[in-house]
């Protein structure tokens, strides 16, 4: 019976382990793909668009292959997020590429969201608070 119940603790803590690095990826993910987007929007070209959008499709497939791991509502969390960072790509990029005044609204708001942070903000939250509650770490501040 003790040699089943170590098992079990053993696998437990193997699963839990690797439900915290992709946690933290997931993390490290959208920081670096925010940062990238940023800029880009300066000094970016259809080279490192390229580039660009093979993070955000990384991305993707790196949320994909780990579901059994993350909840439904992360999971809805990280599609959100993903549409964010492909609707601010885009309408750099085709301001990158075509230098269109018309594209100059468009690229205005995605450059205003990025800054705003606000689309992010709410999900890393999330995020770092399923990271928490799996950790059984609450808020040192909290008294």
């Amino acid at each position: 019976m003790d040699k089943s119940i170590e098992r079990q603790k053993t696998a437990y803590s193997g699963v839990f382990k690797e439900k915290i690095d992709i946690y933290r990826e997931l993390l490290r993910k959208t920081y670096s793909i925010k940062k990238e987007l940023n800029r880009f929007r300066y000094v970016g070209t259809k080279e490192e668009g390229s580039e660009i959008m093979q993070n955000i499709n990384d991305y993707i497939q790196f949320y994909n292959i780990n579901q059994p791991f993350l909840s439904d509502s992360m999971l809805s969390d990280l599609k959100v997020l993903r549409s964010e960072f492909q609707d601010i790509f885009e309408n750099f990029y085709m301001h990158i590429s075509n230098k269109d005044p018309e594209d100059l609204t468009d690229f205005f708001k995605a450059g205003n969201k990025l800054r705003s942070n606000k689309p992010f903000e709410e999900i890393e939250n999330r995020l770092i608070k399923e990271m928490r509650d799996d950790l059984r770490i609450k808020e040192f501040n909290k008294k």
